[in-house]
């Protein structure tokens, strides 16, 4: 067994922070929570002394795609090969673990299921990993590669998706993508920001009866549907679907928000590739169709977040990374940042980003929180995040099911 002592405890509930608190672990799961006055300590366990340090659960990001991408030319993907593409994944997922995210949902990749077994078995550090296997989109879609032959872009588009087309294509689609093992799936509704140049994020990329299909389907077999969507109509007609989370969700409204509200519906708001995306995309060598589409479709961000964080829906923190130097890996905590200067607290932002993201993905009774039964996911930090949400940018020591991951020196 072990405990952890001397830290002040976030658990990740919102609930008060524990003063000079005690964590007892055995086999990887919590044991016992509480004050290190009150719950006393036995011969033979190992004590790992935090003192001064706060301690929180392992930061979940509930959006990264594993691609291995570098630049922000799409094109530049297409003709990665798929080792190239694994050994930048295994590069980006060290970078996600040492900065406190122990669990991650990869939102379409040609590499994550490899990866995920990889990681489950030891045999490459990173956080645990939810992937969605290769995203849904219908042909001639948002992240379908336009340049290429439709036959090579189904083998080595950007994200190389799962092109799909009517109702019953679509229902087979999902099924071929938790044959492979995905966790769940992932469709669009509308077009994109960086991927094609002919995408538009207003225009819906499903019929209904298409999209009906991808979500009954999925939910039949037990699994969640993501969905991107960016503006208003695509968020309505994703929602009306009974989809589990919208993520980026840039165009939301009032009425999107009543809608969520009403049938318990996720928002994943990606802050962090938008706040990169408008701030900074030209010193990346952005193309200047990614910059048009950014202007026109993510220059509300700031209004469209706080109207999320006061209409009460249910919000999981995710940044959209995927490695690029505009979009690096490693970077969650700087999602944090974000959402309290968008009007959250800081107790609120570790708690969408700890037990209500665990929530999102379903695995809440897994992990997400320093509460009995739970996996020991942990980080600790020097300062207090509630006092200074950025002190989470600088984590000192990782846990992962009850090990030591990293320890800064």
């Amino acid at each position: 067994m072990k405990a952890i002592i001397g830290a002040n405890l976030i658990d990740g509930t919102g609930s008060e922070p524990i003063e000079s608190g005690i964590i007892l672990i055995e086999n990887g799961i919590i044991q016992a929570v509480g004050n290190q006055y009150e719950i006393p300590l036995t011969e033979g366990i190992e004590i790992i002394h935090l003192d001064g340090m706060t301690v929180l659960p392992g930061l979940i990001d509930a959006h990264i795609h594993l691609l291995g991408q570098r630049t922000m030319n799409p094109m530049d993907l297409v003709f990665a090969t798929d080792g190239l593409r694994a050994a930048r994944a295994v590069a980006d997922m060290r970078k996600h673990l040492e900065s406190g995210v122990t669990t991650v949902r990869e939102c379409g990749s040609r590499t994550a299921l490899s990866m995920k077994q990889a990681v489950a078995e030891g045999a490459v550090p990173g956080p645990r990993i939810l992937p969605s296997g290769h995203m849904i989109i219908r042909t001639g879609g948002s992240d379908d590669t336009h340049a290429m032959p439709l036959e090579w872009a189904q083998r080595s588009g950007t994200f190389c998706p799962r092109l799909a087309d009517g109702p019953d294509d679509c229902r087979k689609a999902v099924r071929e993508q938790l044959r492979d093992g995905a966790d769940f799936i992932k469709t669009v509704i509308t077009g994109a920001i960086t991927t094609q140049e002919a995408s538009r994020p207003d225009i819906l990329e499903w019929s209904p009866v298409e999209l009906m299909a991808i979500v009954d389907e999925a939910h039949r077999l037990g699994v969640r549907v993501a969905v991107h969507a960016h503006a208003a109509a695509g968020i309505k007609a994703a929602v009306e679907a009974e989809v589990d989370s919208i993520e980026h969700g840039s165009g939301l409204d009032e009425e999107c928000c009543d809608l969520m509200l009403k049938r318990g519906t996720w928002l994943v708001p990606t802050l962090f590739v938008s706040h990169r995306l408008v701030n900074h995309g030209e010193k990346f060598n952005t193309p200047d169709w990614v910059m048009k589409k950014v202007r026109a479709h993510l220059a509300s961000e700031d209004r469209f977040m706080s109207l999320a964080i006061h209409s009460g829906i249910k919000i999981a923190m995710g940044t959209d990374a995927t490695g690029s130097g505009l979009s690096p890996a490693g970077k969650s905590p700087q999602e944090l940042e974000l959402m309290v200067a968008a009007g959250m607290s800081p107790m609120e932002a570790i708690r969408v980003s700890t037990s209500a993201a665990a929530a999102c993905l379903g695995i809440e009774q897994e992990v997400g929180s320093i509460q009995v039964g739970k996996q020991a996911d942990l980080i600790a930090v020097r300062d207090d995040p509630l006092q200074n949400i950025k002190s989470l940018q600088d984590v000192r020591w990782v846990m992962q099911r009850g090990k030591m991951a990293f320890e800064s020196k």
